[in-house]
């Protein structure tokens, strides 16, 4: 705000100018006096014109010798020029010009003043001095002349004076000082007069528009309250016409607790949160039955006690450390914990606010705030949070089952696998044994031999520690991986079965991806899963499917980019079965929903799946599905953008198939 205005309330004034700084304010203010003074400023124009002409008699009566010159300047000049100013305050312009024409007749009147003591012979020429003082009590009060137009004429007549005093007559000096102590003094006088006057008219004006304001806020509560009371009351009349003294009697109440200067009590009496009140050396001043109800004490027990009272004792600094944090910074403190012990025993947590209570002065005078019992909401957390870690526990739990139900639908592909190279290196074994035997074999020839035993053995060695792997229950710490690679070894498990089944299986991986950020053991799981569902979906196609020479069974696998989200990979499987039935396809990854018959299959595949891709920020959908087959469609973040990208928002996948 400038340093030049101050303020009462929303309204802004220059206390210089005595103009309001909100030029909209301003003009409603010109307004609102041009159209209250227009009336008294043509009642002081006519005074004017009859004081001014009725004192044309003294001049006749004290300077004879100069009185038409006298009347020359009263009513040859001021009086008519006076009157033309009073027929044009008829005039709808007027109002643009009043304060300038009020100034011209105030300094008009001045000037004939200053030229009729000139004109008038020494001595004689006193009793005008009068009528100038009569012009400044004229211009500075009467007229409702604006303060700045008033001082401005009030001071051009002073120095008219000055200059007629010393450069036309040549007042003597004793003279001379005299009268100007006493016009400055009425000018300063008039102006201070002046000033006030306008500055209790502004305020006038600033009490009138906030009563409006107050007037219109009253109203409109009245309107709220009248359309409230009608609402209340028909509702009441409607229930139970018993109720109706009960209805007069609340309404008197209402009536009676909005009159009455106890209205902040009750309305605090009526919270079911405890307030409090402080006084600075944490003395309770006062409190509500709230309060008592939750610290558990009587109120005579409590009013006057100190908070340490029922405060427990590990926490009673914690609480002071937040009443002087208020105190020093007059900041109010929102939320904090407050432990406290009832006069039975009982340990409550109290979830507790706190702001300063100041003096007229701005001074500390105390504290206040509210407290709220959320024991049962702390138990209620821990309860949550036990139940929580229960359900990952069981989520743990059920993603191993889901894994071993893998290995259960992997067994005999996997000894199909170890079969093949248990029977080379049983070969091999002994062809090498008879030969040796026979003793007809060389060292070089028994290297050889010994080769495909020993890389055979390897080949096993690595799907057992696959199995080993895959079947191992650890926590999921997530790293860089291949993607390509984590679907190659998905089918080092569950290949053999898909080649005896006559499923031909096309990989176009994109070599080029960057590497995906997740644990591999989990991710093999997903797509064991998805590789599974496709192989069964092709085995239980519907029976009107074409014959099995007209048809290749297939599964498509292909990873890329994703086409909307650069900073994701897709991975989308493909396969040749005959769909999901559309009454199946909102339920698909709910846990224990299967469409295979009882014993083939636990309804928790595509579940653990779901739940495994969306804990790696990810998403998995149904691309698409219907007779000629389903389309898995599988989102994962890329490594490098898992700290800075967004999530993939969950989609209600039921509604994509």
């Amino acid at each position: 705000m400038n340093k030049h205005h101050f303020q009462w309330n929303d309204f802004e004034l220059n206390v210089l100018n005595l103009s309001f700084a909100t030029p909209a304010v301003e003009e409603d203010f010109k307004e609102q006096h041009f159209t209250k003074s227009l009336r008294h400023v043509r009642v002081a124009m006519l005074f004017a014109i009859g004081f001014f002409a009725i004192f044309g008699i003294l001049d006749a009566w004290i300077v004879p010798e100069a009185k038409y010159k006298l009347w020359y300047i009263r009513y040859g000049i001021f009086c008519p020029f006076v009157l033309l100013m009073f027929l044009f305050s008829f005039h709808p312009r007027f109002k643009k010009y009043m304060q300038v024409c009020i100034a011209s007749i105030v300094a008009l009147a001045g000037f004939g003043i200053v030229a009729m003591i000139m004109l008038a012979p020494y001595q004689s020429n006193n009793s005008y001095y009068t009528g100038l003082i009569l012009v400044f009590i004229f211009g500075y009060t009467f007229f409702k002349l604006n303060f700045i137009y008033a001082a401005a004429t009030g001071i051009l007549i002073v120095i008219a004076y000055e200059i007629a005093a010393i450069w036309w007559s040549h007042t003597p000096l004793p003279i001379l000082i005299n009268n100007n102590f006493f016009f400055l003094a009425g000018n300063l006088i008039g102006i201070f007069a002046c000033y006030s006057i306008e500055l209790s008219t502004r305020k006038e004006y600033i009490q009138a528009q906030l009563l409006k304001v107050e007037q219109h806020k009253v109203h409109k509560a009245n309107l709220e309250l009248e359309h409230k009371v009608e609402e209340r009351t028909g509702q009441l009349l409607r229930a139970n016409k018993v109720l109706k003294q009960e209805i007069a009697e609340r309404n008197i109440a209402e009536e009676n607790v909005r009159e009455s200067e106890s209205k902040y009590r009750s309305i605090l009496e009526s919270m079911q949160e405890g307030y409090y009140e402080l006084d600075v050396t944490g003395n309770l001043t006062f409190f509500n039955n709230a309060f008592a109800k939750i610290v558990g004490y009587a109120r005579d027990e409590l009013m006057g006690a100190n908070y340490r009272k029922y405060t427990m004792a590990q926490d009673a600094n914690k609480v002071f450390r937040a009443f002087n944090n208020v105190y020093v910074s007059h900041k109010p403190s929102k939320e904090f914990e407050w432990q406290i012990i009832r006069k039975d025993g009982q340990k409550r947590f109290l979830e507790a606010s706190v702001s300063l209570i100041t003096n007229s002065e701005g001074l500390p005078n105390g504290f206040k705030g509210v407290v709220r019992d959320v024991t049962d909401r702390n138990l209620a957390e821990e309860s949550l949070k036990e139940a929580y870690r229960e359900l990952k526990r069981t989520q743990s739990q059920l993603v191993q089952s889901g894994k071993l139900a893998s290995i259960g639908e992997l067994a005999a592909g996997v000894a199909h696998e170890l079969n093949q190279p248990l029977m080379i290196i049983r070969g091999h074994a002994q062809l090498t044994q008879r030969n040796i035997a026979k003793g007809n074999i060389k060292l070089d020839a028994i290297s050889k031999q010994l080769e495909p035993i020993e890389r055979n053995t390897k080949r096993m060695m690595s799907i057992i520690d696959h199995l080993r792997t895959f079947s191992r229950q650890s926590k999921a710490e997530f790293h860089p991986v291949d993607i390509n690679q984590v679907i190659e070894d998905s089918f080092l498990m569950i290949g053999e079965q898909l080649r005896l089944r006559n499923i031909a299986v096309e990989k176009n991986f994109d070599h080029q991806l960057p590497a995906i950020s997740g644990e591999t053991n989990q991710l093999e799981q997903v797509f064991l899963n998805l590789i599974t569902n496709a192989r069964d979906a092709i085995a239980d196609r519907a029976p009107d499917a074409p014959p099995e020479e007209d048809r290749i069974d297939h599964i498509n696998i292909t990873t890329q980019l994703s086409a909307t989200n650069a900073q994701y990979v897709e991975i989308l499987f493909e396969d040749s079965g005959g769909g999901i039935p559309e009454k199946d396809r909102g339920n698909i990854f709910d846990p224990f929903y299967t469409t295979k018959e009882v014993g083939k299959g636990t309804g928790l595949g595509l579940s653990i799946s779901y739940g495994i891709i969306s804990d790696h920020g990810g998403n998995i959908e149904i691309a698409r599905t219907g007779a000629e087959g389903t389309a898995f469609r599988v989102l994962l973040p890329i490594a490098e953008s898992q700290s800075n990208q967004p999530q993939i928002e969950d989609q209600d996948l039921r509604q994509t198939a």
